[in-house]
């Protein structure tokens, strides 16, 4: 039996997303509680690797964070309905550790998103810190406020430090959102413990994936309606430009929630023909 979709959590406020459009980085502290930070703290410290992609398919309790509540409601505001999880990856930076990203932008570097998409993120990657990160140089992340419109770098693939740059410091449980084209590095970790942190980036379901060729059909089956839409494991190709049937709405209207497209088309255009406004095109916000 097919479920019914559910009412997407909240996500953006108007402010919210002004200061995510200025800046390219947004925090909300305390956006998991610390049961939750513990148990996938837990997760990733179980694991063998420093790093590993495509976690989701690995462990429950990172499975059940494709759809988490505390930030499904955000990209959704972005995406709308092609909404499409690209890739999920756990870090554990160990102190001392030489091997540390270094200045770079998310996504195609030698025609960056931002040329096809100026106004919007063509990916959002969103982090869950799981231990804390109270001081610099403890293995955090460096970004510089406005960058995600800049097409160079002068310390573009160093460690060089550049006068605007900002080391995120953060309490456990605390989540960031962050622009596809944000340059961004690593800061060395003269801590005493390991950084432990989760990654989700979500884009448009016609981005192709960056942590996956497929999934396993067992695996797949076993999600909810909700969770197995955003892998967007389809057969067809066209399938991901132009959504099934049975994955429209992935999300039902939120409460008061406008109708743009209310009145426009008849009874013989099927559901999922029609056009579905976003957060971001209901609100003005582009």
């Amino acid at each position: 039996m097919i479920s019914s979709p559910t009412h997407a959590p909240t996500g953006f406020t108007r402010e919210s997303w002004e200061t995510f459009r200025r800046d390219g980085f947004l925090v909300i502290e305390d956006a998991l509680h610390k049961d939750r930070t513990a148990d996938l703290m837990a997760a990733v410290e179980k694991q063998n690797k420093p790093r590993d992609w495509n976690i989701v398919a690995s462990d429950p309790h990172f499975t059940e964070m494709i759809d988490a509540p505390s930030h499904i409601g955000y990209a959704y505001d972005v995406y709308g309905e092609m909404l499409k999880l690209l890739r999920s990856e756990y870090f554990r930076r160990e102190p001392g550790q030489e091997t540390r990203n270094k200045w770079h932008f998310d996504g195609p570097r030698s025609t960056p998103f931002e040329v096809f998409s100026p106004q919007a993120p063509l990916r959002i990657k969103v982090g869950y810190w799981l231990t804390p990160l109270g001081d610099r140089d403890m293995g955090n992340l460096v970004y510089i406020p406005g960058s995600h419109h800049w097409p160079h770098l002068p310390q573009y693939h160093t460690h060089e430090s550049h006068p605007q740059e900002r080391q995120v410091t953060l309490r456990p449980g605390a989540m960031t959102l962050m622009w596809s084209g944000l340059w961004h590095r690593v800061a060395p970790n003269h801590g005493r413990f390991a950084r432990l942190n989760l990654f989700f980036e979500y884009g448009p379901s016609w981005l192709v994936t960056s942590d996956r060729s497929g999934s396993d059909p067992n695996w797949l089956s076993g999600l909810s309606r909700t969770r197995r839409i955003l892998m967007r494991e389809y057969n067809e190709p066209n399938d991901w430009i132009r959504l099934p049937a049975e994955d429209v709405p992935l999300y039902a209207p939120r409460p008061g929630e406008s109708d743009l497209e209310a009145g426009l088309y008849g009874a013989h255009v099927p559901p999922q023909l029609r056009k579905r406004s976003t957060w971001l095109e209901r609100n003005g916000m582009l």
